[in-house]
């Protein structure tokens, strides 16, 4: 059981061993912290604590309901199931910083000062009640390779490679209902429910069967080989090849906790080695138009190795824009291949996300067309250019913009971009500002044609201060989900939109900051770093930003992935109640933080008035 739902059912000292960084505790310490702990019932409208009060005796672990903080009558947080409070407090022998009331009916666990003080001793537990939110955020990340390179798919567990569940029949089934199984499902393996489990393979069906003269009546378990080798489901891809090559084996069971829960074969090896990005790279430069259905799977196993083996949220985001950047051009070569060469120098914008090199496997199409003055043949021509690769782009997994931005709307000469981008820098449409500033992410995927002089128009506005207005009113239009005392506002099913509430926020930021700091970066984090440069930006708030965008970014991917191998609708939100208490957490935090400096920043440059 996920989520909150799992840790309900948990009596106090399992709750609290499950929370993290009471999990990182070793037994002893655990056991003194336990055996300290009170369970204390809060009525609604108590005050816990008082500001400038005594400091607190205790650190507050609240099991449910919600409590409030508040700063001379003025809410600032809410803390609800699997948080606490009290503890800069407690750490710190000091008064508290904010008044403490119950919102409504709390069961709290309450550990003496003292106690929480001798398991600070502990690094672990230190590090996670000692830091600052980014720094915490960080650590929530999978570390990357040595320098940051990219970890190869070759060392993820073996488990990524399990893509179904198993497929079993009772041990009594005989051969002809065993190869039917096998043709229905689509597997070259079924797994007898004998004690111990035995499995049947095709090589099996071939060598055993039907050499040997036997007939569909035969037996399942006179062919069946028995146990089933395996390994457990933390063992490396790597480590797995080398087992079944040892043994000569074509298919090895994958055990979690001593029970088996998959099988994987040769053929699944074979397929984790093309998931590679680099494999997958050299195959998508000479992908056939007919190879372009197949382009979805391998993108997503690709993510799905680069996830498991410990690449950063944001290192996979700039994979996969890598790998669409090949994607378009091979789509574009071969469009050409049937047009005929171009009538004049053009370039290949691709904008938003993918030109920021933050694409993740639920993008739209984003892209335009910039070319050198032409006749009515010529446009004729990059019209159906456009026309080609976009439909080859969503063959190949990649939805058409609803709102239309594409090269098929999008297109025109230097001159015609030129008078675009001045008339939407100048405009006192905020809303249209907000919808076109997909526009100020561009970057060259094909072509030869110079459009730097894009970048000069938007740059020699930076100045003006009634449009840096404009700019910081739009980049209000996207807001986190928060709502009363800073609780998390879900929907009606209880889901969050991450990209809305969370991503957008700060990509919207980050280029109202660049632009303020005449800047021409791209991605997202590299604004941030510019901005704290230029001054217009807090170096911790900046660093809050960041890490809050990785964390963002990490639970899209994992969600996108989730979708992929359930075979579900892959969407951006989540379902706030099926994280662990921490991530929540954590993510509420996050929200926080992300509000705090877009309302600061827009305050400062004077987008409240502007929206007014």
């Amino acid at each position: 059981m996920a989520g909150r739902d799992a840790h309900e059912v948990l009596g106090p000292e399992a709750f609290l061993r499950v929370l993290p960084p009471f999990d990182r505790l070793a037994d002893d310490a655990f056991a003194e912290a336990a055996a300290a702990m009170e369970v204390v019932y809060v009525p609604a409208g108590t005050r816990v604590l008082h500001r400038d009060g005594t400091p607190s005796a205790h650190l507050h672990v609240v099991r449910k309901g919600t409590a409030l903080l508040s700063r001379d009558g003025v809410p600032a947080l809410s803390v609800e199931a699997g948080e606490w409070f009290g503890l800069p407090s407690v750490l710190e022998d000091a008064r508290p910083e904010f008044d403490v009331d119950a919102l409504d009916d709390l069961l709290v666990y309450r550990l003496p000062a003292e106690v929480v003080r001798r398991l600070t001793r502990s690094p672990d537990f230190a590090a996670q009640v000692t830091r600052g939110l980014a720094s915490r955020l960080r650590a929530t990340s999978r570390p990357s390779d040595v320098d940051g390179a990219p970890v190869a798919a070759a060392m993820a567990p073996v488990t990524t490679l399990v893509r179904r569940p198993l497929v079993t029949l009772p041990a009594e089934a005989d051969v002809g209902e065993i190869a039917r199984t096998m043709r229905s499902e689509a597997v070259s393996s079924v797994v007898l429910s004998s004690d111990p489990p035995a499995i049947v393979t095709t090589r099996d069906l071939r060598d055993r069967v039907l050499a040997e003269g036997h007939g569909p009546a035969t037996p399942g378990r006179r062919i069946a080989s028995s146990p089933i080798l395996s390994v457990e489901e933390s063992t490396s891809i790597t480590e797995a090849r080398v087992t079944m090559l040892e043994r000569s084996m074509h298919h090895l069971g994958v055990e979690r906790d001593g029970r088996l829960v998959g099988i994987v074969s040769t053929g699944d090896l074979l397929r984790s080695d093309a998931s590679s990005p680099f494999h997958v790279q050299r195959e998508l430069a000479t992908a056939s138009r007919d190879a372009f259905p197949a382009v979805p799977d391998q993108l997503h196993a690709t993510v799905a190795g680069l996830l498991s083996g410990g690449l950063s949220p944001l290192e996979v985001t700039r994979t996969v824009s890598m790998l669409s950047d090949v994607l378009v051009r091979r789509a574009i070569q071969l469009a050409t291949e049937e047009l005929g060469p171009a009538p004049c120098a053009y370039a290949w914008l691709t904008l938003g996300s993918d030109a920021r090199r933050e694409q993740t496997l639920v993008s739209d199409q984003d892209h335009a067309l910039v070319h050198e003055a032409t006749d009515d043949a010529g446009v004729a021509w990059f019209h159906a250019l456009a026309t080609d690769v976009t439909e080859l782009l969503a063959t190949a997994g990649l939805p058409r913009c609803p709102g239309g931005v594409m090269a098929t709307n999008w297109s025109g000469t230097m001159d015609t971009w030129r008078r675009r981008f001045a008339g939407w820098i100048t405009t006192p449409d905020v809303q249209a500002l907000y919808e076109t500033s997909i526009f100020f992410d561009h970057r060259v995927v094909a072509g030869s044609l110079e459009v730097g002089e894009l970048d000069e128009v938007v740059r020699r506005h930076r100045g003006d201060g009634v449009l840096l207005a404009r700019l910081a009113a739009a980049a209000g239009t996207s807001r986190p989900p928060l709502g009363l005392f800073h609780r998390v506002r879900s929907t009606a099913d209880g889901t969050v939109d991450l990209k809305a509430g969370g991503v957008n926020p700060i990509i919207a930021l980050g280029r109202l900051l660049a632009f303020e700091a005449g800047s021409s970066v791209r991605s997202t984090t590299h604004r941030l770093e510019v901005a704290v440069e230029h001054g217009g930006l807090a170096l911790d708030a900046a660093e809050e930003l960041t890490e809050a965008f990785r964390f963002f970014q990490q639970l899209r991917l994992e969600a996108h992935q989730r979708a992929w191998r359930q075979h579900t609708e892959r969407t951006n939100r989540i379902v706030l109640e099926e994280l662990t208490p921490t991530r929540r957490r954590h993510l509420k935090e996050a929200f926080v933080a992300v509000g705090r400096t877009q309302q600061s920043t827009i305050q400062r440059l004077g987008g409240e008035e502007v929206s007014r």
